[in-house]
């Protein structure tokens, strides 16, 4: 069976491990309204409020140790000023890193083009959410779990395989080359991928679920 490039499952992790030892955690929407209206609460003054800020951050972005901060005056009680700023402008400098805005340059550009290239899962989750006409930030698609997303995949495959199906054998062999997407000349014959971490019994039996 040919499998898409995009039909390859890869889970990323949910925070990445600092060289200092900490955690690094993206934030929500949520998480960072809620540390804004934390940080408005503890602070007594204006000039209270960037060290309250930093430390509402870092309680939901970092973990230190073993156990999480439960809150912005947990980190306050803990750390001191100069640890609470060091370790937001850290966390600020990775979420940069792994959250580039608009700004960014050709290079930065390339450089995250070439990281997405090697994140099938991200590459998964983007071919279904365009088949559907969704995108990443609405409710629907951020209620989708990694199943959701793998029956969606699959019932994509199968509505190809089926036109397919329809096909004379003639037509269907001509189908299944790769074919230039402007002039429609064949590229380099049919396409064969194989991915040996693809898990192919799971898929099978959603398959087998669809099709029932």
């Amino acid at each position: 069976m040919r499998t898409p490039d995009w039909l390859k499952l890869r889970t990323a992790p949910a925070g990445e491990r600092q060289e200092t030892g900490e955690v690094f955690y993206p934030l929500t929407a949520q998480q960072a309204l809620e540390a804004r209206r934390e940080a408005l609460t503890l602070a007594g003054d204006s000039e209270e409020l960037a060290l309250c800020a930093n430390a509402c951050l870092v309680a939901r972005g970092v973990r230190k140790g073993r156990r999480a901060f439960p809150s912005g005056r947990a980190v306050l009680e803990r750390l001191s000023p100069e640890e609470t700023e060091d370790l937001a402008r850290r966390w600020a400098a990775w979420n940069r890193a792994e959250n580039p805005g608009l700004g960014l340059g050709r290079g930065a550009f390339q450089d995250l083009k070439a990281r997405l290239a090697r994140l099938p899962r991200q590459r998964l989750q983007w071919r279904v959410l365009r088949a559907f006409g969704a995108l990443p930030t609405e409710g629907r698609a951020r209620a989708m779990t990694e199943g959701d997303y793998l029956w969606c995949a699959a019932n994509l495959l199968l509505d190809g395989e089926e036109a397919l199906d329809r096909l004379c054998p003639s037509c269907r062999e001509a189908a299944e080359k790769e074919r230039c997407p402007v002039c429609g000349r064949e590229k380099a014959g049919t396409v064969r991928e194989e991915n040996p971490a693809f898990d192919w019994a799971r898929f099978q039996a959603l398959k087998k679920e669809a099709e029932t």
